[in-house]
């Protein structure tokens, strides 16, 4: 008898101990909270958050941007947090995935059961330069000889989307002996390029991604969702190198692959149906 009495007192502290630990876990909360309601497409948003408790394992908080109608995902942000629990991103408006005028809502997570919303809205869009029609299988252009003397194919209007905030007015080229989409360009302000790179022009490595070198330096400081770009382009930029495992082929390698495949062609149909190039009298 008193054996059953021992343990009821055991019990009550597991079942005790289980309802502490299920309300601290129940009670994990998250808070997001940016510094304004409205912003145009050139403006930095400034999100600010809390969670309560912290996870002493290290969890980050994750915030997703989605863009107005849910037509997609316009950023994915990895935030850690302080010993408080607090949190806090800048993001950029002026970029080719928040172009649009709308409602952005951001989705923050932390763990598997605190998550928080807030929504922003975005207006006075403007027409962003350089952005161009759909780029089709076949690309036109010319190729130019560059500052180096390398052997360039200039890139036409409308075969690139780029946005850029740095006041300067680039101008594009494939390299196609490195593989590289590269960009001259001379910025007045410091600011940033958005390009979305279309695999008619380049396709990434095997892994997805791309190398940026600027001004013959490899950066690290650029973001890439899918195959867009946001890279720095300060004050003394000259030049940005965006190297894959394919660029397309120069205009005259083309051209003088077109040649070679009418000249077999000719040698063919001529062979088969006999055909004399000198007239017989």
């Amino acid at each position: 008898m008193n054996r059953y009495v021992t343990l009821v007192p055991i019990a009550v502290l597991i079942l005790a101990g289980a309802g502490v630990v299920s309300q601290a876990f129940a009670a994990t909360t998250v808070t997001i909270d940016a510094d304004k309601d409205v912003y145009d497409h050139d403006s930095i948003i400034i999100l600010t958050g809390n969670v309560d408790p912290v996870d002493p394992n290290g969890s980050e908080v994750t915030i997703v941007c989605k863009s107005p109608g849910g037509a997609g995902v316009c950023g994915v942000y990895q935030l850690g947090v302080n010993s408080d629990g607090d949190f806090s991103v800048s993001i950029n408006t002026s970029t080719f995935l928040m172009k649009k005028d709308g409602i952005y809502k951001f989705e923050a997570n932390y763990g598997v059961l605190g998550e928080a919303a807030i929504s922003v809205e975005l207006t006075n869009a403007v027409e962003t330069s350089g952005v161009g029609t759909e780029v089709g299988t076949a690309v036109t252009g010319t190729t130019v000889t560059g500052p180096s003397g390398e052997s360039f194919y200039k890139i036409g209007a409308g075969q690139i989307e780029y946005d850029i905030t740095c006041n300067a007015t680039p101008g594009f080229f494939a390299n196609a002996d490195d593989d590289s989409i590269v960009i001259y360009l001379d910025p007045t302000d410091d600011g940033i390029i958005t390009v979305t790179l279309h695999e008619e022009l380049i396709k990434p490595f095997e892994d997805g991604t791309f190398v940026v070198i600027v001004n013959n330096q490899e950066m690290q400081d650029f973001t890439q969702i899918g195959n867009t770009l946001t890279i720095p382009c300060v004050v003394g930029t000259e030049k940005i190198e965006i190297h894959g495992s394919w660029a397309i082929p120069e205009f005259g390698v083309i051209a003088a692959m077109i040649l070679a495949v009418a000249i077999v062609s000719i040698i063919v149909v001529t062979a088969k149906t006999r055909l004399s190039l000198v007239p017989r009298y």
